[in-house]
Order: C-alpha cells, then sequence, then structure tokens
C-alpha cells in the first residue's frame, strides 16, 4: 500500500511539472526541452496506448481457441473415402484433402465410406468405419461420443454412447452401436464400461454387449 501511494504521489508530481513546463513554454518564459519526467510520462502514455492494443491483437489471435488447453487440439483426417466433419462436407480422397482439419466440442465426423478417417484427442484415437458418426464430446477431459456404427479405439480415451461411457487406459478396442445395444471388445490393454447396470472391467480378448 505504502510502495502504490509513493507512485501515486509521484506521478501527480511528475504531471505538474509537465503542466508547469507547458505553461512557461507558452508564455515564452522558457524554451521548450525534454526533461527526464517529459521523458517518463512519454513512457508512461506509451504503455497507456500499447497494452490495449495488445490486448486486442492477443483477443484476436487466441479468440479462435478460447477454453481449449494448450497442447491438446481435437482434429479429425479424413481416410480413403466419403467422409464429413462438422456443418461442412468434403470428399476424403487422401489427395484432395490430405487434413487434418481443427474441431471444437460440439463437432459432428463421420464416414460414409472407405477406411482411415480418425477422430484424435488428445493421446486417443478413434477410427470410424464406414457409416459411423462421431462428435467431439470435449477437449478437456478428451471424450468422444460415438453416435452410431462400428469404431476401434486406440490409446486413452473416454467414448460417450447412449447405453454406456467406455473408457479405455491403454491398448485398443472395438466399438459396434446400434439398434441393438453397445458391443466392447477388448482387442488388448484394459478397459471398463460405466452402464446403468454399473462398472464392468474388461481384459485382453473380452467382449460384452450393453442394452
Amino acid at each position: 500500500m505504502a510502495e502504490q501511494s509513493e507512485e501515486l504521489r509521484r506521478r501527480r508530481e511528475e504531471l505538474l511539472h509537465d503542466v508547469s513546463e507547458r505553461i512557461a513554454v507558452a508564455r515564452g518564459e522558457m524554451p521548450r526541452r525534454r526533461s527526464a519526467s517529459g521523458a517518463a510520462l512519454s513512457r508512461i502514455r506509451l504503455r497507456t496506448l500499447l497494452l490495449p492494443a495488445f490486448a486486442i491483437v492477443a483477443m484476436v489471435h487466441l479468440g479462435g481457441r478460447a477454453g481449449a488447453p494448450l497442447g491438446v487440439d481435437a482434429l479429425f483426417t479424413p481416410g480413403t473415402g466419403t467422409s464429413f466433419a462438422g456443418p461442412r462436407v468434403f470428399a476424403a480422397e487422401r489427395a484432395a484433402s490430405p487434413g487434418p482439419v481443427t474441431l471444437a466440442p460440439g463437432d459432428v465426423v463421420g464416414a460414409r465410406d472407405g477406411e482411415g478417417s480418425t477422430l484424435t484427442l488428445g493421446d486417443g484415437r478413434l477410427v470410424l468405419e464406414p457409416g459411423a458418426r462421431a462428435a467431439v464430446a470435449s477437449v478437456m477431459p478428451p471424450r468422444a461420443r460415438l453416435i452410431g456404427g462400428a469404431a476401434r479405439v486406440e490409446g486413452r480415451l473416454r467414448v460417450v454412447t447412449a447405453h454406456g461411457i467406455f473408457d479405455l487406459e491403454r491398448g485398443g478396442a472395438r466399438l459396434v452401436l446400434d439398434s441393438r445395444g453397445l458391443a466392447v471388445r477388448v482387442v488388448d490393454g484394459t478397459a471398463r464400461v460405466i452402464s446403468p447396470d454399473g462398472e464392468v472391467e474388461l481384459g485382453p480378448g473380452e467382449s460384452r454387449r450393453f442394452l
């Protein structure tokens, strides 16, 4: 508090000195000179002008990534067939759309045909099979939503479905969501499913269907 009071007092003295000098110059009593206090005031005015400009530039530059943690992205890489991401529909030929496409929470992706269309969230990947649709549920924590169809889960990822929440700690698994419920098959690694019936842990080679 004492330091702030001293700073305010110093700035008032500088302002009074500057005003007095300007009045003297206007009256012809002294030539205009650039004093140390004047230089200090110029620096203060410069900071006052530059700080808002810097804030505006930062908002424009970072606004598109507001709420997205550093180092965490939601990306969709088209496969060999036709796929779509968000409101945009595009041919996912590798030569035409080498991608990836940056996504935001709520964006929907899908693969009409072909293989390899991949939704990447943090350390996890959801590889869509033909006819599958998914969405970005959130970026932090990384969560995907399987809307329908079949997909491979790789790495570490949480996948939300209408019949339960699938958590893959590591390894790989295959999910199939259709009118008969959610079918889970763990290829390797460890996983668990949280459904209305409780929590189930699954190991390599285990399969289960959740209604």
